[in-house]
């Protein structure tokens, strides 16, 4: 057996591997744009972080994350968010955590999901002055005022909420007890920051002192949350406190804890990718007959198919093309290959079974055209309109074992073809140069067949 052969004929498996892994991961690609699964995934995780819905729509809804919405109006969430923007978020959420304006913009997010409930005409009357509220209370969160404005702001966002109870009576006891709520949280939080104060030693950076404050506030709003967070206030050691690079740890510190929950997500989305691109080749494989088994027997016992698939495979590899290949590049090599003629398809070429000189009744025609021939003169085929389409590449309707060995290689293909293309293509060219420097051109084709 030569070495040879064997590694042309894994070259030409290769090859339809890589083809068929191309276009599986250009559907995929294109399904998880349309489906915005990168973004939809992206805000799962947050949520997994923040561990409250109200505080993903709080963080979305922050100005520097809201830049990165995309397309027409902002109606796609960002698919990726830089590491230096996502401490910076946190943090100004963490400095506003625990004040009043704080509790009332998370009950507006509250509020804001609830109207889902209502009919469709309320709804928008009410998401729309909710969204009115909300604005106003980002004014207060940013306001340099002073606290009096502050408080001028929050009164009015109250009565607006109050209106909108009596305008919209689903909502009126909803709303009383989100405000009645915030008066509480609001007392409990403030008596938890008399209590902080009494412990430990203030920092002497007041971003610092307010980030610890918002921390404390989560005990009471989002426990959960705060027992995350409050290692990385209080785990740094005295020299670094003494250098005064307290804000520039924490900060540090939130963008390892997003970098290590970036890092899941990867994998995760690399999983959820492979599955997609592996029914999708498998898909594939069955709409185009693409069967490793088959293909594998005929690529051994055909010399000429070798050739062709080697001959433009050299030309390929010669290119300098990288395993990212853009679409030039594919469609060159969808020029180069138009020629072969891979053992693929359900359907060969048409054979006219009339003729001028004999007339055939329906009824023989199909009985000469047939998925379950019964002499040696039936065809193997589909009829359509006087014409028979043999079928190829697969065994007989009767042959079990023929059809499970098919299906054997249907999902070799899924799963070779799940592997990605710039595997394959790797692949290719490590086998293109073990083979070329083993052996002369003049050699190879010699030893072809």
């Amino acid at each position: 057996m030569s070495l040879t052969l064997i590694l042309n004929v894994l070259l030409g498996l290769i090859f339809t591997w890589f083809l068929l892994s191309l276009a599986a991961m250009n559907i995929q690609e294109w399904l998880a744009s349309r489906s915005s699964w990168r973004s939809q995934m992206l805000k799962k995780s947050i949520g997994k972080m923040l561990t409250d819905v109200v505080l993903v729509d709080q963080f979305y809804n922050h100005p520097t994350i809201h830049s990165l919405y995309t397309e027409v109006n902002n109606s796609h969430e960002p698919s990726y968010i830089p590491t230096s923007q996502f401490s910076q978020v946190i943090i100004d959420m963490l400095t506003t955590s625990g004040t009043e304006a704080s509790l009332i913009q998370e009950k507006l997010y509250e509020l804001y999901s609830k109207t889902s409930r209502l009919p469709r005409k309320k709804r928008l009357v009410a998401r729309e002055r909710l969204a009115g509220m909300l604005g106003m209370t980002r004014k207060a969160l940013i306001a340099e005022t002073g606290e009096d404005a502050v408080n001028e702001i929050l009164k009015i966002v109250k009565s607006e909420l109050l209106a909108l109870g009596q305008d919209i009576p689903h909502l009126q006891k909803i709303i009383e007890d989100a405000l009645n709520n915030i008066i509480i949280q609001k007392q409990q939080i403030d008596a938890a920051l008399v209590k902080m104060s009494y412990q430990g030693e203030p920092s002497k950076n007041s971003v610092v002192n307010q980030i610890r404050a918002g921390v404390m506030a989560l005990s009471i709003t989002h426990p959960q949350l705060k027992q995350t967070l409050y290692p990385m206030l209080y785990s740094m050691p005295q020299s670094v406190v003494q250098i005064g690079s307290e804000l520039e740890l924490v900060r540090s510190n939130i963008e390892e804890w997003f970098n290590h929950n970036m890092d899941r997500l990867t994998g995760w989305y690399k999983r959820r990718t492979m599955i997609a691109t592996f029914f999708i080749a498998i898909l594939i494989a069955i709409l185009a007959n693409v069967d490793s088994i088959n293909l594998t027997t005929r690529l051994w016992r055909e010399p000429d198919l070798r050739v062709a698939i080697l001959k433009n495979l050299e030309a390929i590899i010669a290119q300098d093309i990288n395993s990212n290949l853009n679409t030039g590049q594919v469609l060159s090599i969808q020029q180069q290959f138009s020629d072969i003629s891979l053992p693929v398809g359900w359907i060969g070429s048409p054979v006219s079974i009339t003729n001028t000189q004999t007339v055939i009744v329906p009824q023989t025609l199909s009985e000469l055209c047939t998925l379950l021939p019964n002499n040696v003169n039936a065809i193997y085929g589909v009829l359509i309109s006087e014409h028979c389409y043999r079928l190829i590449n697969v065994p007989q309707m009767t042959d079990m074992t023929g059809w499970l060995i098919k299906l054997l290689g249907f999902l070799i293909t899924g799963v070779a073809g799940s592997m990605g293309s710039s595997f394959w293509f790797d692949i290719l060219k490590k086998i293109m140069n073990v083979r070329l420097s083993g052996l002369k051109p003049v050699e190879t084709s010699q030893m072809v067949g």
